[in-house]
């Protein structure tokens, strides 16, 4: 139905890196999120909306990764895009957790509508986490380090708790 896709659409999304190569490029998770976005998109406008953003993604991503193997590739340009990824980022899932809420909703299953939307805020809280431990970091660099962990280990498990939602959806939300 197109769920999976955005099951393995957050799977790319983890920033997996050795010697510096991502070896699960966010450019192939968001081709994920516009193929199974370009299936649900009759199903919910927030579907549709959310695929347009992940066409735009993909371009932006492609982009990003062009730029982190040019050897002049700067931090200013390098900032602003990941700031620009980020919010876009941030409207996609946004889209596609109020998508699969209204789908659930109408189809009666209330307590999968209301996981899907307390997904998206769990989601979204990283956002704020992430710059409280940057400006922690500027003060307190100890513990900085170990909020980072924090940081990083809730941010996985947040992804995989996306995926699951995903895994769910299809299941649930089976024509």
């Amino acid at each position: 139905m197109g769920f999976y896709h955005l099951f393995w659409g957050f799977l790319f999304l983890f920033d997996f890196q050795i010697n510096g190569f991502d070896i699960l490029p966010d450019v192939i998770g968001y081709l994920l999120f516009y193929v199974g976005l370009a299936k649900l998109n009759r199903r919910s406008e927030h579907f549709r909306k959310a695929g347009n953003t992940a066409a735009v993604l993909l371009g932006v991503s492609a982009l990003a990764l062009v730029l982190s193997v040019l050897p002049r590739a700067s931090a200013a340009i390098g900032i602003p895009l990941g700031l620009v990824i980020l919010l876009l980022n941030l409207y996609m899932v946004f889209h596609i957790c109020q998508g699969i809420g209204a789908l659930a909703g109408r189809r009666g299953l209330y307590q999968f509508q209301s996981m899907a939307l307390q997904r998206w805020r769990w989601y979204l809280l990283l956002v704020p986490a992430m710059f409280v431990v940057l400006l922690i970091a500027a003060l307190l660099p100890a513990a900085a380090l170990i909020l980072g962990l924090v940081l990083i280990v809730a941010s996985f498990v947040i992804n995989v708790l996306m995926m699951l939602l995903m895994r769910e959806a299809e299941h649930h939300l089976r024509r």
